[in-house]
């Protein structure tokens, strides 16, 4: 496989990333405001720099393993671009999904505020 195909392939699949980022990025912008919390973009890149790093790893681990599957089925390599915009984005998603600290920060306060208007929790008692 060439350098620029492999050079495509990590183009196609950073873009699956940063596809799914935005989408992130929107959604959690969306939840913040909702619950009146302040969101930046900076706070999303720090606090989930771990899965950036690890989406950017399983980018770089199936572009190792791209010259095996060639020799398995030269046909194959007329689709591995679209293989790499699914690694790409769905890469970013499972790790976003299971691992999103800034998601966890924004759902925590998210049911704070509400148990608070529910009256529950910080000593303030429901009558039964």
């Amino acid at each position: 496989m060439s350098t620029l195909m492999y050079l495509q392939c990590f183009a196609v699949a950073f873009t699956g990333w940063a596809l799914h980022t935005s989408l992130k990025l929107r959604s959690l912008q969306v939840k913040s405001k909702a619950a009146n919390l302040d969101f930046r973009m900076k706070d999303y890149f720090i606090d989930d720099w771990l899965i950036i790093v690890s989406c950017f790893l399983t980018i770089v681990l199936f572009l190792l393993f791209v010259d095996e599957v060639a020799k398995f089925n030269g046909k194959i390599m007329d689709f591995v671009k679209i293989g790499f915009g699914f690694v790409g984005y769905t890469g970013s998603d499972v790790a976003s999904r299971l691992f999103s600290f800034a998601d966890k920060k924004i759902n925590s306060v998210i049911d704070y505020k509400t148990n608070i208007a529910d009256g529950i929790g910080d000593g303030v008692k429901v009558n039964s």
